[in-house]
C-alpha cells in the first residue's frame, strides 16, 4: 500500500484513528490514586468560605480570602507558602497594566422616599452595600443626592438625552455605568446612576429579570461619580410608573474612596525532585477577585487548584506517588492585572514551562454551563493542548459511560454531586481570562484553559455556592492534576507517546482542514494550508523545552507531516494585494494591549482614535475583534510580513482584509509597541 493511499484511508476513518488513552503517559495506578484522593466535597467547603467575601482587587475582603487560602496551604504542608505583595497605587506601570488603586467602601444605600412638605419618609430600599455588595457599581466614589429619576434608555446616543433635564437628577440606564458616566454625569450634570445592565450575552440573556449584574465605573475616572445596580424587573417597574406620569424620588448615599495600598497574592509550590529540573515550574493560576458571591466565577477555579495542591501534596507525603521532577506552583492573583504584574516582576519567566488556568469550572446543571478545555492560540503551537484534550477525552468517555449505566474505572463523582457526563468541548483560542497573559507574545508560555461557558448567572447575585456541583469540581481538579503530573515528569521516555498523540491529532486536524479550504479562494487556501502544516511541525518542536527530540523520532514525525501536506495542500496561488512590511515587537513593553481596568492602547493612542480602529471590532467566521487584535500582535516576530500575519489570522479566525490588519499594526507602531524592521517574504514561514 502506498503512503498516499494509507493516508487517504486514514482520513476516511478519523474517529477510530484518533482514539487514544492517557494511560500511555501516566500509569493507571497513579491515575486511580489521583481520582480517589481528589475531593469535590473538600473543594466545595473551601468555596463556601470564599463566597462570603466581596473579593475586589487589593481590598480587605480580598485579603481575607487570601488568608483562607494561605491557611489551607499551610495545613496541607505545601512548600514555600507565601504572600506576594505589589503596590496598588494607581500609578505604577507593570508592563501594560497600570496598577489600580484600592477601592474601599464603608457605606452605600439607595432608598425611594416621600417628601411631603419637607417631611422625608423612607418607602423602600433599592440597594444596600452590606446586604448585596453587587448593588453598588465597582469604583463608585463618595457622594449623596436626593433627587428624582429620569429614564435615558441606553444613554449612548443624542436621542436618549433629547428634551430631558438631567442636572441634579438620577438617571436610569440599560448600559454599564462606565459607558455613560461622562455623558450623563460629566456633561449633563446628573447626580448619580441607576443601571440595570443585563447579564452577559448568551441564550438566556435578559431572560431572568431577577438578576442584578456586576457594574463598573472607571478605576481612573475623569468624572467622579457613583452608580447603583438594580434588576431588570425593578427597572421595568420604575419605567412603568414614570410612563404613567409618577415622579419617583430617590435618596442615595455612598461613602467610598480610592486609596493607595497593596495587591497581596497567595502562592505555594510543590518542589521538584530533580536538581537539574526543579527550577522549572508548571504553574496553576485562577483569579481570586470577583464580587460576592462569585461562586463559579471564580471561587470554583480557586478551590479547584487548591484541591490539586492538596491532592498531589498528600499523595507525595504518603509515598503513594513520587515527587515530580519539575516543580508545580500555584498562584491566586487578581484577574489579568495580577498575572501581568506577576510575570512583569518575575526573575525569569522562561522557567514557567506551562500554565494551567482555571476560571469557572464548577457550574452545575442549573447554570446551563458547558465545560471547555482550550489549548491556546495558533500563534503558540504546543503539544500541551493535545495532552489536555487527551485527558479531557478520557474523562468524557468514562463519565459518559458511567452516566449511561456502565461500570467504569473512573466515574469521577462526588457523594454530594451529580452523575451527569462531563461532555467537555475541546477548543483552541478562547479569550477572557489570565491565560491570555501567559500565551501573549511577550511571554509565550503555553498551557491549558479550563472553563465553563455559558453560565447564565455569571457576574450576578445568583452566582451562588448552591449552583456549584462538587462532582464538576472533582473532575476539574483531576484533569488539572493529571496534566500537571505528566508535564512535571515528562522526559525522553515519553516522547514516542507524545509524538504518536500528535500524529493521530494531525490526521484529525488535517481532515478538518479539507473542509475549511472549501470556503476560501485559491490564494487564501494555499496560504492557510501552508500555515496549517507549519503549526503541526511546531507542535513537534514544542516538546523540546521538556525533553530531547532524538533525530530519528523527529525525522519520522517530519516525514509524516510532509506526506500529509503533499497529499492535501492545494497548489500555490498569488494574492492580488500584498504588504511585505515587517514589524518587530518592542521587548520593553510587555503584556496585552487591553489589560484589566486599564487599556494601554487607549491610554497611549487615545480613546477616540482607538474607537476608529477596525481590527479590534472585526468579526470573522470563527473569531471576534478582540481575538484578531490579540493574535495580530502575537504574530509580530520580526520575520512575518503584514501579508503573512493576515494569512495566519485567516487560518485561525477567518478571512480579514489586509488594510484592516495594516491599520492596526501601524497604530501599534505609532505608540512604540512595534517598530519597522525590514521587508520580508512569505518564505519566513
Amino acid at each position: 500500500m502506498t503512503g498516499h493511499l494509507a493516508f487517504a484511508l486514514g482520513l476516511g476513518f478519523l474517529g477510530a484513528t484518533a482514539a487514544a488513552d492517557i494511560r500511555e503517559l501516566l500509569p493507571e495506578a497513579v491515575l486511580k490514586q489521583v481520582a480517589e484522593e481528589t475531593s469535590g466535597e473538600e473543594a466545595k467547603r473551601n468555596l463556601d468560605t470564599l463566597t462570603l467575601q466581596h473579593r475586589m482587587r487589593a481590598s480587605s475582603q480580598f485579603d481575607e480570602a487570601t488568608a483562607h487560602i494561605l491557611r489551607k496551604l499551610e495545613s496541607y504542608g505545601l512548600d514555600e507558602v507565601e504572600t506576594l505583595q505589589y503596590p496598588a497605587d494607581g500609578e505604577t506601570l507593570f508592563g501594560t497594566q497600570k496598577s489600580r488603586p484600592v477601592w474601599n467602601v464603608r457605606f452605600a444605600e439607595l432608598w425611594e422616599i416621600d417628601d411631603e412638605a419637607g417631611q422625608v419618609t423612607r418607602k423602600r430600599r433599592l440597594a444596600n452595600w452590606e446586604a448585596m455588595p453587587l448593588s453598588l457599581a465597582q469604583d463608585s466614589l463618595s457622594g449623596e443626592a436626593t433627587a428624582t429619576l429620569v429614564d435615558i434608555g441606553a444613554g449612548t446616543k443624542d436621542s436618549d438625552y433629547a428634551g430631558k433635564e438631567l442636572r441634579g437628577r438620577y438617571v436610569l440606564t440599560s448600559s454599564q455605568p462606565e459607558d455613560i458616566v461622562e455623558r450623563a454625569v460629566g456633561h449633563a450634570g446628573a447626580a448619580g446612576i441607576l443601571s440595570y445592565a443585563p447579564n452577559q450575552r448568551s441564550a438566556w440573556w435578559k431572560q431572568d429579570d431577577r438578576l442584578v449584574r456586576w457594574g463598573h465605573l472607571g478605576s481612573f475616572p475623569k468624572t467622579r461619580s457613583f452608580a447603583f445596580m438594580i434588576s431588570l424587573a425593578e427597572a421595568r417597574r420604575l419605567q412603568q410608573r414614570m410612563a404613567a406620569g409618577e415622579e419617583i424620588l430617590l435618596q442615595g448615599k455612598v461613602d467610598a474612596s480610592h486609596e493607595r495600598g497593596f495587591y497581596r497574592f497567595a502562592t505555594a509550590r510543590i518542589n521538584g525532585a530533580d536538581a537539574a529540573l526543579a527550577q522549572d515550574e508548571i504553574l496553576f493560576t485562577c483569579h481570586l477577585d470577583h464580587p460576592r458571591p462569585g461562586a463559579n466565577d471564580n471561587a470554583s477555579g480557586c478551590v479547584a487548584i487548591l484541591e490539586v495542591a492538596r491532592t498531589i501534596g498528600k499523595l507525595i507525603d504518603e509515598g503513594t506517588i513520587q515527587r515530580p521532577a519539575r516543580s508545580i506552583r500555584f498562584l491566586w492573583p487578581a484577574e489579568i492585572e495580577g498575572s501581568i504584574i506577576y510575570l512583569s516582576q518575575h526573575d525569569d519567566p522562561s522557567r514557567i514551562k506551562a500554565n494551567i488556568h482555571m476560571d469557572m469550572v464548577g457550574g452545575g446543571p442549573e447554570t446551563k454551563a458547558v465545560f471547555r478545555i482550550s489549548g491556546g492560540p495558533m500563534s503558540l503551537p504546543s503539544f500541551i493542548s493535545d495532552l489536555g484534550y487527551e485527558v479531557g477525552h478520557f474523562v468524557n468517555a468514562h463519565t459518559e459511560a458511567f452516566a449511561g449505566g456502565a461500570d467504569v474505572a473512573f466515574p469521577l463523582i462526588s457523594a454530594e454531586g451529580g452523575k451527569e457526563p462531563l461532555l467537555a468541548l475541546m477548543e483552541g483560542l478562547d479569550m477572557g481570562s489570565d491565560h491570555d497573559v501567559f500565551r501573549e507574545g511577550s511571554w509565550r508560555i503555553p498551557g491549558l484553559y479550563l472553563h465553563d461557558w455559558p453560565d447564565r448567572y455569571i457576574h450576578t447575585n445568583f452566582d451562588t455556592a448552591a449552583m456549584i456541583d462538587p462532582t464538576k469540581l472533582k473532575r476539574s481538579a483531576f484533569i488539572g492534576a493529571v496534566n500537571a503530573l505528566v508535564l512535571a515528569n515528562l522526559s525522553e521516555r515519553d516522547v514516542p507517546a507524545i509524538l504518536a498523540l500528535l500524529k493521530r491529532n494531525a490526521l484529525q486536524r488535517s481532515g478538518d482542514l479539507v473542509e475549511q479550504l472549501k470556503s476560501l479562494d485559491a490564494a487564501d487556501a494555499a496560504a492557510v494550508a501552508r500555515i496549517h502544516f507549519t503549526v503541526e511541525r511546531r507542535k513537534v518542536h514544542s516538546i523540546e523545552p521538556f525533553a530531547a527530540l532524538a533525530t530519528p523520532l523527529h525525522d519520522e514525525a517530519a516525514a509524516f507531516i510532509a506526506e500529509l501536506e503533499a497529499l492535501l495542500a492545494p497548489p500555490q496561488a498569488s494574492h492580488a494585494e500584498t504588504d511585505d512590511t515587517v514589524y518587530v515587537r518592542n521587548a520593553t513593553i510587555k503584556g496585552p494591549m487591553n489589560a484589566f481596568g486599564y487599556s494601554y492602547l487607549e491610554d497611549k493612542y487615545g480613546a477616540e482614535k482607538q474607537a476608529g480602529l477596525r481590527l479590534p471590532a472585526y468579526t470573522g467566521l470563527r473569531g471576534s475583534g478582540g481575538e484578531y487584535a490579540y493574535e495580530a500582535l502575537n504574530l509580530v516576530d520580526g520575520k512575518r510580513t503584514v501579508s503573512e500575519i493576515r494569512h495566519w489570522l485567516t487560518a485561525e479566525l477567518g478571512p480579514v482584509p489586509l488594510d484592516v490588519v495594516r491599520e492596526y499594526l501601524e497604530a501599534l507602531r505609532s505608540i512604540g509597541v512595534v517598530s519597522l524592521q525590514s521587508s520580508g517574504s512569505d518564505a519566513s514561514q
